[in-house]
């Protein structure tokens, strides 16, 4: 029985470690198939999902990510994704974004994270993309085949999760809401 909205929102941590358990290509459709019905810019519905299992493209991708690393995340290397069971890389096609690429594909990504957490998988969320450094992109289209109209935009490991992170220390709520004005209290 799927876990509660409330309990997914609440539970789901960021995942660097994996076990070696295969997650199964059932389980992965299943998530996409929630993923898609994440919120888009007019209904565009712009995204795909490419699952990559392979060893090799893993490699490749982490090598990206760790040569585009800005300096203030370096400790945050992308070495854990060889380790994934799979790596979902979603995508957006432009035509059907509205102008809207990075925040639809985000909406599919969170969608895709907390349909995984609710399968006891693990995941982390990872950008393809920088604004400032285009090569990131665009050596992620290139080796995963990725049509020139369709963005890339976010990478998701996914895989049982061989930690648990503790929970979050998470800001007071009084301090972050505001009503009819922003609030500087």
């Amino acid at each position: 029985m799927p876990m509660e909205f409330d309990e997914a929102a609440k539970g789901r941590r960021s995942i660097r470690k994996y076990g070696k358990r295969r997650v199964e290509n059932s389980i992965i459709e299943e998530i996409l198939d929630l993923a898609r019905y994440a919120p888009s810019s007019m209904n565009g519905q712009p995204w795909t999902f490419t699952v990559v299992r392979d060893d090799g493209t893993k490699r490749r991708l982490v090598e990206i990510k760790n040569k585009y690393c800005p300096i203030e995340k370096l400790e945050y290397r992308a070495d854990f994704l060889q380790d994934a069971s799979a790596i979902v890389v979603v995508c957006v096609d432009r035509e059907k974004s509205f102008d809207r690429e990075i925040e639809n594909g985000v909406l599919a990504a969170a969608t895709l994270m907390l349909a995984a957490y609710t399968r006891g998988l693990g995941s982390v969320y990872m950008s393809a993309y920088r604004k400032d450094e285009p090569a990131v992109a665009e050596a992620i289209r290139e080796i995963l085949a990725i049509p020139s109209r369709m963005e890339p935009i976010s990478i998701i490991p996914l895989g049982y999760p061989d930690e648990t992170p503790d929970p979050k220390n998470m800001a007071p709520i009084r301090g972050i809401i505001s009503y009819e004005c922003f609030d500087t209290q």
